[in-house]
């Protein structure tokens, strides 16, 4: 079987209501698995999906499927086309009907803030209300934006400002992502982009809303971007020069001495602008 081939099936196998219509759909394991397997990101994503249907309908049983799910998050991932995808299906991956437990919730939130901070604009536009929303379902995991790095909010008493997180461990279970800090997040406060800026911030105040729409980040691209700049209204106009001078330096200065006054008659020849 080619890889188009493989794709084309995946794409109509990964469905819920094409897995359920099969009478041994268990049979498919081993055909998601080997595609997962594959190491490509366009079998891997509808591939996740059919595991999870058979996971959660069928009961069958692929423990490293979190494992398997934590490894896509790299840092290519937020520069390919399937980044909307795969947070699509975070989304319902991560749920708290799954009854995941907060160590490896916490470890999602400390990769993806990890990721932002070698993300693309509108790949953190959308990142960011995904932790907000997993921290908002996940009580237990809304320490991590409050620690600080001295006890007794850690419990470690040496290698203080260290963070405990180690980002090479494949289980999500013992990344020690939960004695950690999102300090990535601080940090993408102040991006260069100010529509980044701005939805980093929501982390630092009142957890006031219920949760964000993700329909309405996941699709943005740098062209939306700009429309969205270009469409905001100015609260106050920019600052700017009244009057434009013709030159940057001045040569009233009857205070300089005259070896002073030798350099600065120079650097008024050398910087003498016509407008």
């Amino acid at each position: 079987m080619s890889v188009a081939q493989r794709k084309a099936l995946l794409k109509q196998l990964q469905s819920p209501e094409a897995i359920s219509s099969l009478r041994r759909p268990e049979i498919l394991m081993d055909f998601f698995t080997d595609s997962l397997d594959m190491g490509d990101l366009s079998l891997a994503v509808p591939a996740l999906q059919g595991l999870f249907v058979l996971i959660t309908t069928k009961n069958l049983d692929y423990p490293a499927f979190f494992q398997r799910l934590y490894a896509l998050l790299d840092k290519d991932l937020l520069h390919s086309k399937y980044r909307s995808r795969v947070l699509r299906h975070l989304d319902v991956f991560l749920s708290p009907t799954n009854h995941l437990p907060a160590t490896t919730i916490a470890s999602f939130i400390k990769r993806l803030s990890r990721l932002c901070l070698f993300a693309p604009p509108s790949a953190i536009v959308a990142i960011i209300p995904f932790i907000y929303n997993l921290i908002k379902t996940h009580p237990t995991t809304s320490f991590m934006i409050h620690r600080h790095p001295y006890p007794p909010y850690t419990k470690f008493k040496h290698n203080l400002g260290n963070d405990p997180y180690d980002p090479t461990e494949p289980d999500p279970q013992l990344t020690c992502a939960i004695d950690s800090s999102l300090w990535e997040l601080e940090t993408v406060q102040s991006h260069y982009h100010p529509t980044v800026a701005s939805i980093a911030r929501i982390i630092s105040e009142q957890f006031t809303k219920q949760q964000y729409n993700l329909e309405d980040f996941l699709d943005h691209g740098y062209a939306t971007l700009l429309e969205s700049e270009l469409k905001k209204k100015e609260k106050k106009p920019p600052v700017v020069e009244y009057k434009i001078p013709k030159k940057i330096f001045s040569a009233d200065d009857s205070d300089a001495e005259e070896g002073e006054q030798k350099k600065i008659n120079h650097l008024l020849d050398m910087w003498d602008f016509e407008c």
